[in-house]
């Protein structure tokens, strides 16, 4: 029990009173979420190449999703999603690119920013209207592997796709 006769404690206290308030500011949580500092270059990005090209991603008890890479220029590669393995019907849009030292993931409204991008893959973190992290780990010419990472419902819940060249139909 704190009483008058120590008012260090009372002190000690309010300031970490103070400190979890600040803790739990929306400021602080952005600050948290490790927000990059890398600065990214051309020839980073030019090492995301790999992901040209039609793919399958699969994964226990999900569905399996199908996705097209298309490398425009030195600084964007365009997503094209598909309803299914004949990918003929594009169901959404995405974007990977890099702008003023960094290298942004965009789908729908959400926008991830890589903290680390090289020849193994790429780990990005959400920035804006996202909650998930994501990395893409190179295993070979024709696979990689997409780990999410999500908080749904306060648990961690972490799901690996396993990412295959798609067959040309």
């Amino acid at each position: 029990m704190i009483t008058r006769r120590h008012p260090i404690l009372l002190h000690a206290a309010g300031i970490a009173s103070a400190a979890l308030l600040l803790l739990g500011t929306p400021a602080m949580a952005r600050a948290q979420r490790g927000i990059p500092h890398t600065a990214f270059t051309r020839s980073d990005f030019s090492k995301l190449t790999w992901l040209e090209g039609s793919w399958q991603g699969s994964a226990p008890g999900e569905r399996t999703y199908y996705e097209r890479y298309h490398v425009v220029n030195d600084s964007t590669i365009e997503i094209s999603y598909f309803s299914d393995s004949t990918m003929s019907r594009v169901v959404g849009h995405g974007r990977i690119y890099l702008s003023a030292g960094g290298i942004y993931h965009t789908f729908g409204s959400g926008t991830w920013a890589a903290t680390r991008a090289d020849e193994t893959g790429v780990y990005f973190i959400p920035r804006l209207n996202a909650h998930n992290t994501f990395a893409w780990s190179v295993e070979s010419p024709d696979s990689w592997t997409a780990t999410l990472r999500s908080g749904v419902g306060g648990h961690d819940r972490v799901t690996v796709f396993q990412v295959r060249r798609a067959r040309k139909r």
